[in-house]
């Protein structure tokens, strides 16, 4: 009898085990980012105007920029509180491909391959102006199509959808990798490469800082252009909160003046 109710109790416990087990397992991200009231967002600070540090601040305020601000509102809009997690551009990739974070936030442009292996939210930011090589000014007007990049030495910033157009689109130019797209044009401006392919309008701020170089206008093939969030492949519902949240910011044309707001504060700490 003794044997016969272990067996029950045992059975009965087990069954309460794996139904618990598979409560969690079903838990969402946008479940738990919601229970734990806090959205984890991964960020490359070295993007101006997307993303900067502003050095008179310390901690999480010194992490600024106009993709900042959005993750402030969607963070708000949640009723959750935002912790930012400042990494280099590869470390933000691979975290939120391993789930370490909730979101990627990092003027993250969209691309078939990224739709692969993340989950992307809609555009928020159309990318009209495109991406293109700077070079140094006095050079160039030698360059009239990208046919004249072939065997030239041409840089970019690691991770990047820079990297995977100028891989792409030119295979018979010199590749040579950076850490950061400062890094990638200051090769450019000291002649250590010919030309670093740049998205348009972060090539300007640049120009606007440094008149020896200069912006081509030749721009790179794109299925689709636009900057998106990311999150873990599978987290269909996280990104459709945020897709809602993006879709309130679109109505209300928030980005364009976090933007402005951006650009002037960076110009004024005198970031590139």
């Amino acid at each position: 009898m003794k044997t016969a109710k272990r067996f029950v109790f045992s059975t009965f416990a087990a069954a309460v085990f794996f139904a618990l087990c598979g409560a969690a397992a079903a838990e969402n991200r946008l479940e738990k980012v919601l229970k734990a009231g806090r959205l984890v967002v991964a960020t490359e600070p070295y993007f101006s105007p997307y993303e900067f540090i502003d050095n008179t601040k310390t901690g999480q305020d010194a992490i600024q920029g106009c993709d900042i601000e959005m993750a402030k509102y969607i963070a708000d809009k949640m009723g959750v509180k935002l912790e930012l997690v400042p990494l280099e551009f590869p470390a933000v990739l691979a975290g939120i491909s391993q789930g370490r974070y909730d979101l990627a936030i990092s003027a993250l442009a969209y691309t078939p391959k990224r739709a692969e292996t993340l989950e992307l939210s809609d555009v928020y930011r159309s990318d009209s102006k495109g991406h293109s090589l700077i070079v140094r000014r006095e050079n160039a007007d030698k360059y009239k199509s990208f046919d004249d990049f072939d065997g030239k030495v041409v840089g970019y910033h690691t991770g990047t959808l820079q990297e995977q157009l100028v891989e792409a689109q030119l295979p018979k130019a010199k590749h040579r990798v950076y850490d950061t797209v400062q890094n990638a044009v200051l090769a450019v401006d000291a002649g250590k490469v010919d030309a670093t392919a740049v998205s348009v309008m972060n090539g300007e701020m640049f120009v606007a800082a440094n008149p020896n170089l200069a912006v081509l206008p030749l721009r790179f093939k794109l299925e689709k252009s636009g900057n998106v969030i990311a999150a873990t492949k599978g987290e269909k519902e996280l990104i459709a909160r945020v897709n809602e949240i993006i879709a309130e910011i679109k109505e209300k044309d928030l980005f364009p003046g976090w933007e402005a707001a951006a650009l002037e504060k960076a110009r004024t700490l005198g970031i590139k």
